[in-house]
Formats: C-alpha cells, sequence, structure tokens
C-alpha cells in the first residue's frame, strides 16, 4: 500500500499547531509518511501581534522531523484558507494520486493515518466516492455500521482525497450557480438546516470567500458522497477563542476511538443513516444552545463564521421572494422602509444582488451632481441606486417597454426621486418604430427579423448622440441585444464618457459581435474590465448553456486609467 502524503494548513496559532503535530507524530504510519507544511503569510494589515504568532508558528513547525519526510512551503503574501487549500491540495495532487488534509487544530488518534490509507486503497476507483472524513458527526442515534456514506464532507480538516476526485471540482461558484439554477438543484442543497444554496449565493456575491461551499455544491451536483467511520479518529481544538480550552469538552461528546478497520462496503446512502445527521431532528431533543455545538462540528471554519454573521442579522429579506412564482406582480421592502414595484421576482432577485449588494455599478466622482444615463432602466434598480449613492445626481432613464414602464414610473415616484427624466424609447442608431418583444420581466428584445414570433409592441426607438453633448459621469447600457448597434452609433462621441457599462448579449445562431465593441471601447481609450454574471458554459466544446436565447452574457466595465 502507497501511502498518501499529508498536508498541514498552519497561520498563527502555535498552540493549536503543536498540538496538531504531536499528535500525527505518534500516528502508527507517521515515520512511513511525507508531511508537506503551509504556512500562510502576514495579512497587509496584521498587527505587531499577530506577525509575532505567525513567525512562532514558523519557528515550531522546523523544530523536529514530524514525520519521515518533512517540507515546508512558507508564503510571504496572505492566500487566505481557501486558496491555500485550493492551492495546496491541487499542488500535491499534481504530483500523487490522493492525499491526506489536515488544518492547525485537529487532533488524530493514533490510528488515524492507518484508516485513511487503508480506505483511500479500498475505493480508488469507485468514482462517486470523492473522500474520506476521519471525523463522525454528531448523530441523532450510535451508528452500528463501522463506516457508511453520506452526501456532504468534513471540510474543517481531517480528510482525504484522490487526484481524480479533486480535479473534477469546479471552483467557479459562478459557474456552479448556473448548474444549480439549469437544473433546479436549489432544494436538493440543504443539509438539515444548513442551506448550501444560500452559502453558495454569499460566495457569488463576494460575501464568503469558502472553498468548501464550491466543494460541496460541485460534489452534490455530480452526485457524490464522502465516506465517513462510526466513530472519530480526530477532535477539533479551535471551536472557542483559544481553542485548547475546548479539548475536555469535545473528548466528552465526540466518541471517539483509536482506529478503524474499514471494509468494502456498497457505495450508497442508507436513508436510515443519513437521517440521524439530518440537524433538524436535534431540535425534537436538545436546546437550541447544544444544536450551536453540533453545528460547529459540520461546518468548515468560514462556513461556520458565515452561518453566525447570518444569525446574529435579521433574516434575509429575499426569502420570500424565492417562492414567488415568475412573473406575478409583488412588493419588496428596499432600505429606508421605501417599497418597490416588483413584475417578476427570479428577474428582481438576480438584478438586487448585482446591483445593491455586489454593487457593481459603484463608483466615485468629484461632482456632487453627476450626470447619469441609464439605458435599459427597467424597473428602476439602478437609477434609485445611483440616486443613493450621488442624492443630487442628474438621471436620463430609458425604458421602451409600455408594461415596465409603467412599473419604473410608479418606482420613482413613490422614491420621490428629483432630477430623474424617464424617457419611454429604446436606443438605437436612429429615430424609428420597431418591434420589441415583451418577456414581462428584463427580457425584452428588439426585433428586426420578422419571422419571429411571441409577444411583441411597437416601440420608438432613437439615438444616443443628442444626449453626448456633454461630460457623462456614468454610462450605463443594458439594452438587450442593441448594444453593438448603439455603440457603433455613439463612437464619436464616447470621449465625453468618462465610465460605461456594456452588458453584452450573444445569442443563439446569430453574428457575434464582441470583438467590435472591444474594439471601439478601446479606440475610444477604456481600459476594460470583463467578466460572467452568471450564464456561462463549463465544457463549451460539449454544448452550451441557453437562457432566453442567449449562450453567453457578459458585463464589461469601461474606465479612464489616471
Amino acid at each position: 500500500m502507497n501511502l498518501a502524503p499529508i498536508i498541514l494548513f498552519v497561520y498563527n496559532r502555535p498552540e493549536h499547531t503543536r498540538h496538531t503535530l504531536e499528535a500525527l507524530r505518534k500516528n502508527e504510519l507517521a515515520n512511513k509518511s511525507v508531511l508537506y507544511i503551509y504556512a500562510d503569510g502576514a495579512k497587509k494589515a496584521a498587527t505587531v501581534e499577530e506577525k509575532d504568532l505567525i513567525e512562532q508558528t514558523r519557528l515550531l513547525i522546523k523544530e523536529q522531523k514530524w514525520c519521515e519526510e518533512v517540507y515546508i512551503i512558507e508564503s510571504e503574501k496572505n492566500k487566505g484558507l481557501a486558496n491555500s487549500v485550493i492551492d495546496g491540495v491541487t499542488e500535491i495532487l499534481s504530483k500523487n494520486d490522493s492525499v491526506i488534509v489536515l488544518e492547525d487544530d485537529i487532533v488524530t488518534e493514533n490510528g488515524f493515518l492507518k484508516f485513511m490509507n487503508q480506505s483511500l486503497e479500498l475505493y480508488k476507483d469507485e468514482e462517486r466516492v470523492f473522500g474520506i472524513s476521519g471525523y463522525k458527526f454528531d448523530s441523532d442515534k450510535p451508528i452500528k455500521q463501522s463506516t457508511y456514506f453520506l452526501p456532504i464532507m468534513s471540510s474543517w480538516g481531517g480528510y482525504a482525497t484522490w487526484s481524480h476526485s479533486w480535479s473534477k471540482i469546479d471552483f467557479n461558484a459562478n459557474r456552479l450557480n448556473q448548474q444549480v439554477f439549469d437544473r433546479n438543484f436549489k432544494d436538493q442543497m440543504r443539509f438539515g438546516t444548513l442551506d448550501f444554496y444560500e452559502m453558495l449565493q454569499s460566495q457569488v456575491s463576494g460575501r464568503l470567500d469558502s472553498w468548501a461551499v464550491r466543494y460541496y455544491t460541485s460534489m452534490l451536483l455530480q452526485n457524490g458522497v464522502f465516506l465517513f467511520p462510526n466513530k472519530s479518529l480526530l477532535r477539533n481544538i479551535g471551536f472557542d477563542g483559544s481553542g485548547i480550552h475546548c479539548q475536555l469538552e469535545d473528548k466528552l461528546e465526540q466518541d471517539i476511538t483509536n482506529y478503524i478497520k474499514p471494509k468494502k462496503i456498497e457505495v450508497s446512502i442508507d436513508p436510515n443513516i443519513y437521517d440521524n445527521f439530518q440537524v433538524n431532528n436535534y431540535q425534537k431533543k436538545i436546546t437550541v444552545k447544544n444544536i450551536k455545538k453540533k453545528l460547529k462540528k459540520i461546518l468548515a471554519p468560514e462556513l461556520l463564521h458565515y452561518y453566525r454573521r447570518k444569525n446574529n442579522k435579521k433574516s434575509n429579506p429575499l426569502n420570500k421572494l424565492y417562492n414567488t412564482p415568475r412573473f406575478v406582480s409583488t412588493n419588496f421592502e428596499l432600505e429606508g422602509g421605501k417599497t418597490i414595484n416588483i413584475p417578476d421576482a427570479a428577474s428582481f432577485i438576480f438584478m438586487y444582488k448585482e446591483i445593491f449588494e455586489q454593487e457593481i455599478y459603484k463608483f466615485s466622482s468629484e461632482s456632487k451632481s453627476p450626470y447619469i444615463i441609464d439605458g435599459g432602466a427597467n424597473i428602476g434598480l439602478a437609477t434609485i441606486y445611483f440616486k443613493k449613492l450621488f442624492p443630487k445626481s442628474e438621471i436620463l432613464a430609458f425604458e421602451p417597454d409600455t408594461q415596465i414602464h409603467a412599473v419604473l414610473k410608479k418606482n420613482i415616484e413613490s422614491f420621490g426621486l428629483q432630477n430623474v427624466t424617464l424617457i419611454k424609447s429604446g436606443l438605437w442608431d436612429k429615430s424609428e418604430t420597431l418591434n420589441f418583444y415583451n418577456e414581462g420581466a428584463d427580457g425584452g428584445l428588439i426585433d428586426t427579423n420578422s419571422k419571429n414570433s411571441g409577444s411583441f409592441e411597437s416601440i420608438n426607438v432613437e439615438s444616443l448622440l443628442p444626449y453626448l453633448n456633454r461630460n457623462v459621469d456614468f454610462l450605463k447600457l443594458d439594452i438587450e441585444g442593441a448594444e453593438s448597434v448603439v455603440i457603433k452609433n455613439i463612437e464619436s462621441s464616447l470621449d465625453n464618457v468618462n465610465r460605461i457599462f456594456v452588458e453584452y448579449h450573444s445569442f443563439v445562431q446569430q453574428p457575434q459581435n464582441l470583438a467590435e465593441i472591444i474594439n471601439i471601447l478601446e479606440n475610444s481609450g477604456f481600459r476594460l474590465h470583463i467578466n460572467s454574471p452568471g450564464l456561462s458554459s463549463k465544457q463549451p466544446f460539449q454544448s452550451l448553456n441557453i437562457y432566453n436565447g442567449m449562450d453567453m452574457q457578459l458585463n464589461i466595465y469601461g474606465f479612464r486609467e489616471q
């Protein structure tokens, strides 16, 4: 049996790290194993005390030969736990078939390495098995079976995986989010009271930085499982502020053993065992305080911090909208108690997260009353956001859809916004009347193909040129496929624009003109940043994800370099 190398991630907890390494050194196979220690660097804002702890930790890991071979990788900059884990595990698995992963607050029993290596050998050819855990979640009842499978992993250290399994994990949160949406997978991302879908949304919006939630999601989408022992082969000493003081409590609470001999079992989830781990079941027998203790042992550290933050805040105001059917009119209370009318909950949630949570339009201006053009204003979220950012700003808001324009007008009036001019017109390269496909939400489309069918109305369109004869602080163009025509039309006046946002739409079986847009913007002196708001394809050579007739959507940000 080839022994898997061990990775230990450390940072600034020398005492925790010492306990972890001392316990590892006493493991039965430690004297035959290779250990890689990744030491993260100090944060830019680290205090003198924090830097001293980092230095103490680095001196400690060099004190002795903890395993047969020890390699230390010290980072000069702070990568954070998520990037450290992803980069470190990927690096070691590029040279090895499997790996065992520890963090600096995991104290292992003497038979931990033996169990992990034997289990890795037993299941190395099982594609559905993504890894092995050395930890047993607290269960409602004792588990008689020595090992079993769950559709979740124990991610706070003390797990093992193979290179072929790790390579199947997609750590791109936007792609994962799109897959969850396409497959209507949201309801399958709950484990008891833990909502991993909500955590994924926080990852996408930037409120959470977790490798674990991305791993969970990617594994779940592939119907993957982890192998667990019926008794823990490790304990975590880092649950409170100091960590070490939890040892006695954990020893009493956890069912710990030195070693379990793994036997090959069928790769399937036993529903009776699975039900024992649903956190909801605990509520029947124990207090909320004890449930929180249980959660500490289920969640990765960064997810535990997220859970705490979440429960310290009011419930997410968007929650009530998730179950609202599409194209059913409703209301939503924004910050400050103002109510906005919503014609479609699903599209509103996406726009709200982009505009108010991620703040993709946020910019700074020396002017207290910047001139802003909102092309494709929809129901007014961007205009409301701009007014929140710059109360004295002057805004022109274009929206051609009769139904949506009525909602826009109502929302602007209900917010009492001043110096906002609403123009019921679409943007084009000249003034004329065109057919407009009306989805009833945020997916309208100017149609120049008389063969298309659907819900159409005739709309007025006009050129943007007359509105660009002065300095424009921010030009937003979210105009559902008309962006190429408009950009070409206003090229000569782009020198007057300080910042530009273009939402690019690539439609199925239609010519792509992305290069043309980029060339015009670059020739006009803009520095560009481009990302995808969600619609992308993981394997485009095989198939393309399609939504609302689009096979790709990009956010293009143009700004002037100082």
